[in-house]
């Protein structure tokens, strides 16, 4: 190992970082409103919360796909494995973890009640239905966003051969 390897690494997975929290907030945003018209105009229903979640994560894992192959690891190639790896690890993301995580978050109803209690003190009409699937998506969303990262960089867009290579 070369004593410059290791910065150049760094550099490259904060480059990715960056570009990874750009394309993240955006597929995120997207993700959200897809949630929000699925919890609050279709489904009207919290207690199925997991169900709008898992809905809206569905769609956006393709719209996310595109965009992380194309913009945040642009430089590594894809192959029919990074493919499978990315769909294998969100299918476990939007079936079984982002659904469990949506339930455990809505159940922090302290918090909730406190940012409805505050923004009603600030004359904000938020409802608190909207109040609380807001808090689920998002801390839910946290938490996805830096599990995605760790295994999308590690796991799914790996580095080829070639580009080791340059870096040595």
């Amino acid at each position: 190992m070369k004593q410059n390897e290791r910065p150049t690494q760094d550099v490259k997975t904060s480059q990715h970082a960056l570009r990874y929290f750009f394309v993240g907030v955006g597929i995120t945003l997207f993700n959200y409103v897809l949630f929000a018209i699925i919890a609050n105009l279709i489904i009207k229903n919290n207690n199925f919360l997991w169900l709008s979640n898992l809905i809206a994560t569905s769609i956006t894992v393709i719209v996310a796909y595109i965009a992380h192959s194309k913009i945040t690891w642009k430089e590594r190639d894809v192959t029919k494995y990074s493919i499978m790896r990315f769909f294998i690890w969100n299918a476990l993301l939007a079936i079984l973890i982002s659904p469990a995580l949506t339930q455990l978050f809505s159940f922090f109803t302290p918090l909730y009640e406190l940012a409805f209690n505050i923004t009603n003190a600030i004359h904000l009409s938020f409802s608190y239905e909207f109040i609380l699937t807001t808090g689920a998506f998002a801390l839910t969303s946290v938490v996805i966003m830096v599990l995605n990262f760790l295994f999308y960089d590690k796991f799914v867009f790996q580095r080829n051969k070639q580009t080791e290579k340059k870096d040595e």
